[in-house]
């Protein structure tokens, strides 16, 4: 019967052993980086986009002929509108644009 609750304890005393260490051993894991020398994505300069919407859509006319139809789209911060010719009428609603340097 001793010999029961001795390896009753052992087990208790491996089990919080093995509960703590994996409880306290995932925060070492977040530590911060470190970069040496130049990053490659730091320094570099990304293209930023913003969302145009459909503004009108307008008849294309080139030398007195009809030549398709113009989608122009209004940007969603300040700057000139963004027309796109096309040989239908169906223009779709909105899409990312460039962002103009200002």
């Amino acid at each position: 019967m001793e010999k029961f609750h001795m390896l009753k304890k052992t087990k208790l005393i491996f089990f919080l052993t093995v509960t703590m260490s994996l409880f306290f051993s995932p925060f070492h894991s977040f530590a911060k980086g470190k970069i040496y020398g130049q990053s490659k994505t730091l320094s570099k300069e990304y293209t930023k986009y913003e969302k145009c919407r459909l503004k009108e859509t307008l008849l294309n006319i080139k030398d007195g002929e009809k030549d398709g139809y113009k989608c122009v789209y209004k940007r969603q911060k300040k700057g000139k509108d963004v027309t796109v010719f096309q040989p239908s009428a169906i223009c779709q609603k909105s899409f990312k644009c460039k962002q103009e340097n200002q």
